[in-house]
C-alpha cells in the first residue's frame, strides 16, 4: 500500500509459456524482475514498483494479480507480455471479450487447457484500460525507443467476435480485459493497462537458425523484429513514469 506522497505500481510480467524454446526466459518476466523495487521519479512525483510474475495459463494467470492488488492496493497496474511479431513497445488500450488458444503448465507442460469462448458471458464486447496509453507511447518514443499505441478495429470475416484488438485473443488480451474489469470493481482508485514488448535479438537469431536447420527458411528471408532487453526496460520505465505523471 502506498504512502501519502508515493504512488504504488504493480507491474505484472508473464513468465514461461507454451512452446517457448528450452532455456529461454520470457522478456516480460525479465523486465518485471529488473524493475521490481525500483523507486521512480516522475515529473515531481515518486512511485515504487512492485513486480510479480504469473504463468501464461487460463486458470493461473489472474488470481495472483487479484491477490497482489488486495495486498498492495496499487494506484497503477501494468501487465507485460511478449509479442514475437512486434517491432516496438505497444501500450494496449483495449481487451476484447474473447479467449482463444491452448495454455500449458510450467510444472508439467503435458497439462494443457484449451479455450475458445467469451471471457465473460455477460461482459462488454470490449473494455478499455484507464492508463494514459498515448502519453506512454510518446514517453517511450522520447527515450529514442520504438513505440506505438495498440488499436481496436472491426474483426475480419470468420472471427467469432465483432471487434479485434491488437492485444490478440490469447492470454495477453485476457489480462487486458480482466484488468479493466478489476479496476472497475476496485474499492480504491486504480488505473490498469497492458503493454506488449518485442522479443530479444538472441531469441530471433536462435529461431532463425532453427528454421534454417529444419529447412523452413532461407538466409535471405525476413527476420523477426527484436529489441535488446535493456532498451525494453528503459521503455517500460518511461511508460510507467508517464502513467504516474499523467492524470486519467
Amino acid at each position: 500500500m502506498s504512502s501519502t506522497n508515493e504512488t504504488t505500481i504493480l507491474l505484472v510480467g508473464y513468465g514461461w509459456f507454451r512452446n517457448i524454446p528450452k532455456g529461454e526466459i520470457n522478456s516480460a518476466e525479465q523486465i518485471a524482475r529488473a524493475l521490481d523495487g525500483e523507486r521512480l521519479s516522475c515529473g515531481g512525483r515518486t512511485a515504487r514498483v512492485h513486480s510479480i510474475v504469473v504463468p501464461v495459463m487460463w486458470e493461473g494467470a489472474f488470481p495472483p494479480v487479484e491477490q497482489a492488488v488486495r495486498d498492495l492496493q496499487p494506484q497503477i497496474v501494468l501487465a507485460l507480455g511478449t509479442d514475437a511479431s512486434a517491432a516496438a513497445l505497444r501500450p494496449e488500450p483495449y481487451g476484447v471479450n474473447w479467449c482463444e488458444g491452448t495454455d500449458a503448465s510450467p510444472d508439467d507442460p503435458t497439462l494443457e487447457t484449451t479455450r475458445s469462448c467469451p471471457i465473460d458471458e455477460r461482459g462488454a464486447a470490449y473494455l478499455r484500460g484507464a492508463l494514459p496509453f498515448d502519453a506512454m507511447t510518446r514517453a517511450i518514443l522520447t527515450e529514442g525507443i520504438p513505440a506505438q499505441t495498440g488499436t481496436l478495429s472491426d474483426a475480419p470475416e470468420g472471427w467469432p467476435i465483432r471487434h479485434r484488438s491488437s492485444a490478440g485473443r490469447y492470454l495477453c488480451n485476457y489480462m487486458a480485459y480482466r484488468l479493466a474489469q478489476l479496476a472497475d470493481a476496485a474499492p480504491h482508485p486504480m488505473r490498469t493497462g497492458f503493454l506488449h514488448v518485442p522479443t530479444q535479438p538472441a531469441y530471433a537469431a536462435a529461431r532463425r537458425l532453427a528454421q534454417l536447420q529444419a529447412g523452413e527458411a532461407a538466409l535471405d528471408a525476413l527476420m523477426l523484429p527484436s529489441m535488446p532487453l535493456e532498451m525494453m526496460i528503459r521503455g517500460v520505465r518511461a511508460a510507467l513514469c508517464a502513467a504516474v505523471s499523467t492524470e486519467g
